[in-house]
């Protein structure tokens, strides 16, 4: 790759675009781990992996930089997932063929949060509010990392009464239901968090649960629900 497509933006085009995630990186000349990225990239580019690649030089481009809050390079934006740091060939093809799937945003979601990165799985569900579905998805894993839980349950808390949220009622709701005791005290926390009344039928199911925190917990959020109503 020329030192001209190093130091500037550079755009490269792929006739699937239309199956193919677009990327964008950012890397910059004194970087060791940006060259050999780029030219993986290339690679899987001109394999079809990608619908256009974006290289650009934050030390031209300091605007770009300060738009996405780059402190580090190299960083790349594939799909709707932003990753920082060096990534092996494999690393990229397997968050490549994730974007832009439920599975993938999941993985994106668990990984950001495991690193505490709640402000990256936070720009995601304000890009894409259906993302809210993941969220839940990742509440209801019984082997979630405990960061994973903390950032679940702070993006849950602060957008539980948002209108946004109600797209991801319907799985909470079915989660009330689960075969782990956790998840279905979780479940029916984070309902009463959305001061929505008509969710107190449901709740009440649960004071007869086997499990006596699920119970404890479905008492506590009735009653925060029956102040309200």
């Amino acid at each position: 790759m020329s030192n001209e497509q190093i130091n500037n933006t550079a755009t490269i085009g792929s006739s699937e675009s239309h199956v193919a995630p677009d990327v964008l990186m950012l890397m910059g000349t004194h970087c060791a781990y940006c060259l050999p990225m780029m030219q993986v990239l290339s690679e899987l580019m001109k394999a079809g992996h990608i619908g256009e690649l974006r290289i650009v030089n934050i030390e031209d481009n300091t605007q770009l930089a300060s738009q996405y809050d780059v402190r580090n390079v190299p960083w790349l934006r594939v799909g709707q997932f932003e990753l920082s740091g060096s990534r092996s060939k494999q690393e990229l093809l397997q968050w490549l063929k994730r974007a832009s799937t439920f599975e993938g945003i999941t993985a994106y979601l668990d990984e950001v949060l495991s690193e505490g990165s709640i402000q990256s799985a936070n720009k995601l569900v304000d890009e894409d509010p259906h993302v809210l579905v993941n969220v839940i998805e990742l509440m209801a894993d019984p082997d979630a990392k405990i960061n994973v839980r903390l950032g679940v349950g702070v993006i849950i808390e602060d957008l539980a009464e948002s209108e946004e949220f109600k797209i991801a009622i319907p799985p909470l709701i079915n989660h009330l239901s689960s075969d782990d005791a956790r998840v279905r005290g979780d479940a029916c926390h984070y309902l009463s968090l959305t001061k929505d009344v008509s969710h107190i039928a449901a709740i009440e199911n649960l004071l007869n649960d086997e499990s006596e925190e699920v119970r404890e917990i479905a008492q506590d959020s009735l009653d925060e629900l029956r102040v309200i109503e």
